[in-house]
């Protein structure tokens, strides 16, 4: 009896796990997610960086009154800017963005009424 119990419980555990989602980038970036489950993915070109929001589900969250900030680290290059609010789910930094496959980022970002939140990416 305790055996299946046992086995019983190690399917359920290891059936949530999976139904928890990996994370998939939609729009060709690297993604993480913060501790309150809300998701970022972070696409940055050589002079823009988008932040696209969802949470736990990947259901987009909306942006508005949303600010940021977006640190690069390539080596011992260090990029800092500030990330705005845009459309829908979308925040973006303009600025020169040099991105190596060893390059970091740090995104903060504070939604309306909220705590600063913070995910750290590596771009593959």
């Amino acid at each position: 009896m305790k055996k299946l119990l046992i086995a019983a419980s190690i399917t359920l555990c290891s059936s949530l796990v999976i139904a928890d989602g990996a994370l998939k980038p939609q729009q060709g970036g690297v993604m993480a997610e913060a501790k309150s489950g809300h998701r970022i993915e972070l696409v940055v070109s050589a002079e823009m960086a988008t932040v696209y929001l969802s949470d736990h589900s990947d259901k987009p969250i909306a942006s508005k009154g949303a600010v940021g900030e977006l640190t690069l680290l390539t080596g011992t290059e260090k990029a800092t800017a500030s990330l705005t609010a845009g459309e829908a789910n979308v925040m973006t930094a303009s600025g020169k963005f040099k991105i190596t496959s060893a390059s970091k980022a740090i995104v903060k970002f504070t939604l309306p009424g909220k705590s600063e939140e913070q995910v750290r990416l590596t771009f593959k």
